[in-house]
C-alpha cells in the first residue's frame, strides 16, 4: 500500500480532487437558474451548494485522518529519526502553552463589537474561548518571528561560510 501510495498517491489525491469539483459544478450549474429565480432572502436556504461543501469537507477528513495516520506509521517504524519532528511539535505545544496562559481572556472594545454579532446568531463566547483565540495568534507572530530570526541567522552564517 505505502509503495502504491508513494507512486501514485498524489495523481489519485488531484483526480479526486477534480471528480469533485466536476460534480460540483455540473450540479451548480444545471441549478443555478433556479437559484437566480429565488428571492434573494430564500437564497441562503438553497442546497444546491451542499455537495461542494461536503465534498471539500471530506477531502480534508480524509487527508487529516492520512496525515495523522501515516505520520504515526513513520513515528513507529522510525522513531529514532523521527525525534527532530516529535521535538518541534513539543515546541509547538510549548509555545502554544505559554502564550495561552498569558492571554488575559478580556476582550477589548473592538473585539466586544465582533463578539456581540457572534451571539447575536446564538454562538457563546467565554474568557476560555478568547484566552485560546488570543493564545493561537500570539503563537502564530512568535512562529513567524521566530523564523524570520532563523532566515537571518541562516544568511549572515552563509555569509561567513
Amino acid at each position: 500500500m505505502y509503495k502504491f501510495l508513494t507512486k501514485n498517491g498524489q495523481a489519485l489525491a488531484f483526480g479526486l480532487g477534480v471528480l469533485i469539483t466536476i460534480i460540483f459544478l455540473v450540479m451548480v450549474l444545471a441549478g443555478v437558474g433556479e437559484f437566480s429565480a429565488l428571492p434573494e432572502e430564500e437564497q441562503d436556504q438553497t442546497t444546491i451548494f451542499n455537495f461542494g461543501l461536503s465534498g471539500a469537507i471530506f477531502l480534508t477528513v480524509v487527508a487529516a485522518l492520512a496525515m495523522v495516520g501515516f505520520g504515526l506509521m513513520q513515528v513507529a517504524s522510525d522513531f529514532k529519526g523521527s525525534m527532530k519532528g516529535i521535538l518541534g511539535f513539543g515546541f509547538l505545544l510549548v509555545v502554544f502553552f505559554v502564550t495561552y496562559s498569558t492571554a488575559s481572556g478580556d476582550a477589548t472594545p473592538y473585539i466586544q463589537g465582533a463578539i456581540d454579532k457572534f451571539e447575536e446568531t446564538g454562538a457563546v463566547f467565554t474568557s476560555n474561548n478568547l484566552k485560546f483565540i488570543s493564545g493561537g495568534i500570539s503563537t502564530s507572530i512568535a512562529l513567524v518571528a521566530i523564523a524570520a530570526a532563523a532566515f537571518i541567522f541562516a544568511e549572515v552564517r552563509n555569509l561567513f561560510k
